[in-house]
């Protein structure tokens, strides 16, 4: 290779190395997370409580979406898990677990859909079965999680405001695993409930408890959504 050869090589190089250098960087996406709530059957939007969790950011926040007025927004600078959980007055608590991938966009929007709260027993007769379907308990559990305490108050409210109401609480469970097992943990869902009620005042001859274990499915044990239907906790009304 000539001088002029690697004289002119090296000038290539210096000009190439030049322009990488001036290459601007791509900046970094950070996103503006908006919350906001929508009533299940109208879709009219709800003026309602957040709580926000970030799991990889280690980040919380709280505020009030008011529509039209005041939307809730927060800042995500990656991709992480989003723990949101709402409520709206006279509507049920809603926690959910989003993962929220928001490498490339500026804006992220989530709608939250609340249900109404529905009145219990409300024109209930003898022999009628109310489903407690916000009840929930930990796998292969009598541990009730946290967001079952509305409708247990919801439960404990129905029994304060009419004393003549007496109910029967009966634990059902699918079909997987050990019967007698799903006996004892039915039973145990609903004695958790009973004992709950009469610790909260409510006098214990009104309440029975029963656990029914998988010999009361209310639909085939045949796939996941089915079993799910039959893990449940009901009130079956005896006297109103």
């Amino acid at each position: 290779m000539t001088i002029k050869q690697i004289f002119i090589l090296t000038i290539l190089l210096l000009t190439s190395n030049m322009m990488l250098a001036q290459t601007p960087k791509s900046k970094k996406v950070v996103t503006q997370f908006f919350v906001k709530a929508i009533d299940e059957q109208t879709k009219e939007e709800l003026p309602v409580e957040l709580d926000i969790k970030l799991y990889k950011a280690k980040k919380t926040y709280q505020g009030k979406n008011e529509p039209f007025l005041s939307p809730f927004m927060f800042l995500l600078y990656e991709s992480d898990t989003v723990e949101v959980k709402s409520k709206v007055d006279g509507y049920y608590s809603y926690t959910e677990l989003l993962i929220a991938s928001c490498d490339t966009c500026p804006i992220y929007q989530h709608t939250v859909t609340m249900e109404k709260r529905k009145p219990l027993f409300e024109n209930a007769k003898v022999n009628d079965i109310v489903k407690l379907d916000k009840i929930y308990f930990d796998q292969s559990s009598f541990i009730l999680r946290s967001d079952s305490y509305p409708q247990l108050e919801e439960l404990y409210k129905a029994l304060e405001t009419n004393p003549k109401l007496r109910i029967e609480i009966s634990g059902h469970t699918d079909n997987v695993g050990n019967a007698k097992l799903n006996q004892l943990l039915s039973e145990n869902r609903a004695r958790v409930i009973h004992n709950y009620l009469v610790g909260k005042g409510i006098d214990s001859k009104r309440l029975k408890f029963a656990g029914y274990g998988q010999t009361k499915p209310v639909s085939p044990n045949d796939t996941e959504e089915n079993k799910s239907k039959n893990r449940r906790v009901e009130c079956l009304v005896l006297a109103n």
